[in-house]
Order: C-alpha cells, then structure tokens, then sequence
C-alpha cells in the first residue's frame, strides 16, 4: 500500500511540475497552427479567419487582375497570422518583406518572389493601387507555408497549411458572399476605340478621330476632384491594352505631380505598337495621358 502511494504521489508530482512545460508547448502550438483557414473574396473588404464571424474588415478589397487574386500586404500578412513587426515595407525599393516560416520578399513591378534569399520568377507582379501595395495572395500564401484553392463560383480564395486536410469553410464562404450583396454595386463601362471606360468616371474622355486606338484623358487633381478614383478609373481602362507592370510605371508618373506648378515633362512608353504620352505643364490643373499607335 504505501509503494502504492509512493508511485501515485511521484506520478502526481511530475504532473504538477510539467505543468509549466506543457502549457508553453500549447501556447507555441497555438502560435504556429493558429491560423487554420482563411477566405478572402473578390469586393468584399473584409476576411474570415478559422470561420469566425464577423470577419475582420479591412479598408479596401481584394481584386482579380491578370487572372490573379490580389490582396493589400498587411491584411494578407495579419490573415496568414504574422504581426506588424514581421511585415515590412522599403519606400526606396518599392520592396515588402514578410517574415513567417520563409522570408518573403516581392518588389512593386518585379515578376519574382524571393524567398530566404533566393529569387524565384513568377507570372505576375505586386501593384500599387490608390497607394497601397496589393500582393498576390497565391504566392505569398504558399511561400508562408500554406495550400491555397480558387472557387470561381464563389469568388473566393482559400488558404490553410500545407499538408493538412482542407477545412470546411462553406459557412465562412456563405457569409461573405451575403456580405457581397449588401455592398456590391456594378460599373458600367462605355467602348471607346477598344477601351473599356467607366461611364462615371472622374476623368474627361476625349476620343479624339485622327487616333485610331487611343482616347485622351485628363486627371483632375487636388481639390478639383478624387485623385485616387481618377487612377483606378485610369488603371481600368489601360488594363483593355497594356500589361500591369507599364500601368503601374503611368501611375508611378503620374504621382509625381502633387501641386498645380509641378511640371512633368513628356514621357513615353511603346508597348505592342501603343505609345502612352504623358506630360503636364506647370500652372495646369490636369494631367494629360494620351494613348495612341505608335
């Protein structure tokens, strides 16, 4: 009886004593399987993590370019269960670096993702969109050590850890989609000489008649109007012709100019016969892009 109690007594003191050890081990365990799905949807500010609901808002909405999911670099980030001190942004290099399992690093117009060190091509770029850096989520999501899925019926994207079985999300799914509906509205587009045009746009079309693939366009800037949908608005309509890493160079241009006596001198660029002009005068209150054949 007593070596009874002898062994239960030592069982339960090294029970008491591994209490510390195995509750670090749950809180590390938490820390690196924390984040077991995550669902983004197409225009809809807003994520859903682990399926739980609300979800987690966020101040501009995933969009599809190039066939591609793009997602702004901190949600992204957040969502796949980093924090602030392991998202980094270099203005100089135009370069955000995420710190996970992998060391992810992708630059504004660069078709590659480094990861530890070593660069890997990629069939798109990140963007600069009314200034903020949008990533495409596959990359960095696999990079980060996760599966990722598309559903075209629903519009969404799906991560969760590589290796595991994929999760039921339906219900995350359903909610954004609802969320969708509250919020959704539709842009109509106008053709103009082969250019898709928002019909509300902010900018001034002018289809000028000697120019056979062209419009000219004029961006209201400052007080005279919103600079920000002007370049989305500008964005959309070069998608119909040009690819996403000369967009972002017109747009990058097109910043420069932040008060009226800001003067950008005329500059090019020709791809697949298609001449971009861009230049603005001193004193002009607008910012002139023409498109053309070159």
């Amino acid at each position: 009886m007593k070596k009874f109690k002898l062994i239960a007594l030592t069982i339960a003191l090294v029970m008491v004593l591994a209490l510390p050890a195995l509750a670090e081990q749950v809180d590390v365990y938490q820390d690196n399987q924390l984040v077991k799905s995550v669902v983004f949807r197409i225009g809809v500010a807003e994520y859903v993590v682990n399926g739980q609901t609300p979800g987690v808002k966020m101040d501009v909405s995933p969009f599809v370019q190039n066939d591609r999911t793009f997602v702004p670099v901190r949600f992204l980030g957040y969502a796949l269960g980093l924090t602030e001190k392991n998202i980094t942004w270099d203005d100089n290099t135009q370069t955000a670096k995420l710190e996970g399992k992998a060391t992810l690093q992708m630059s504004i117009g660069k078709s590659q993702v480094v990861s530890n060190g070593e660069a890997k091509a990629i069939d798109v770029a990140p963007v600069l969109k009314s200034d903020r850096t949008f990533l495409p989520a596959r990359y960095v999501a696999e990079g980060l050590g996760y599966q990722v899925e598309w559903d075209e019926n629903s519009q969404t994207v799906v991560c969760w850890p590589a290796g595991e079985e994929k999760p039921d999300v339906s219900k995350a799914i359903d909610y954004l989609v609802e969320q969708n509906q509250d919020t959704q509205t539709t842009t109509d587009y106008t053709d103009i000489n082969g250019y898709k045009v928002p019909t509300t746009t902010n900018l001034k079309i002018d289809p000028c008649e000697e120019i056979i693939y062209g419009v000219e366009i004029s961006i209201l800037i400052g007080i005279y109007g919103d600079r920000n949908k002007s370049e989305q608005d500008l964005s959309n309509i070069l998608l119909s012709k040009f690819d996403s890493q000369t967009i972002n160079d017109v747009i990058a241009y097109v910043r420069l100019k932040q008060t009226r006596n800001c003067e950008l001198s005329l500059k090019k660029w020709v791809i697949n016969e298609r001449m971009i002009e861009v230049a603005s005068l001193a004193g002009d209150t607008t910012i002139n892009i023409l498109v053309r054949k070159s």
